[in-house]
């Protein structure tokens, strides 16, 4: 595609006809022509590389040895101490969300809602399953759901037997 040149277009430009799709154009003749030769593959002995390149190939990866070496016990180290501080930073939230289950339960105890009490309870459960008061309070409320009504009767049962 031609354009504005400055000056105008060309006339050859803009008297160009389709071009039909899929078509072979016709080649334009060069003045000069490439001399055509055969290529012969022969075995050759190779040149030696210098000395150079294998002593500073040796030298870089020694480095690498040297360097690796001395960082390893650093990366363990600080692996382990990351370790250790993502368990105290589970084991607190754990705990800070246990609290939480704990007292919003009891809130909802004293406001007499058992259903919303008995979920905190629940949740509160998964969280330490051996803890006493939890599971004391959870019975207390399944024992006061049970009274109205029986689907909560089955869950009392199977916590009556896994804690006898």
């Amino acid at each position: 595609m031609g354009g504005y040149m400055g000056f105008g277009m060309s006339s050859w430009i803009y008297k160009q006809g389709p071009r039909k799709a899929f078509s072979k154009r016709k080649r334009r003749p060069t003045c000069n022509t490439l001399s055509t030769y055969d290529r012969a593959f022969k075995l050759q002995p190779s040149k030696k590389s210098s000395n150079l390149y294998i002593v500073f190939s040796i030298l870089c990866i020694g480095l690498v040895a040297v360097g690796l070496h001395y960082r390893i016990p650093e990366f363990t180290k600080y692996n382990s101490i990351r370790n250790v501080q993502k368990r105290e930073r589970i084991k607190l939230k754990k705990k800070g969300t246990f609290n939480f289950l704990m007292h919003s339960g009891q809130n909802r105890l004293r406001a007499n809602n058992l259903v919303g009490a008995h979920s905190e309870f629940k949740l509160a459960k998964a969280i330490y399953p051996k803890d006493e008061l939890v599971n004391q309070l959870l019975v207390e409320t399944l024992v006061a759901l049970c009274e109205d009504n029986n689907t909560y009767c089955d869950e009392l049962h199977v916590i009556l037997e896994n804690s006898l």
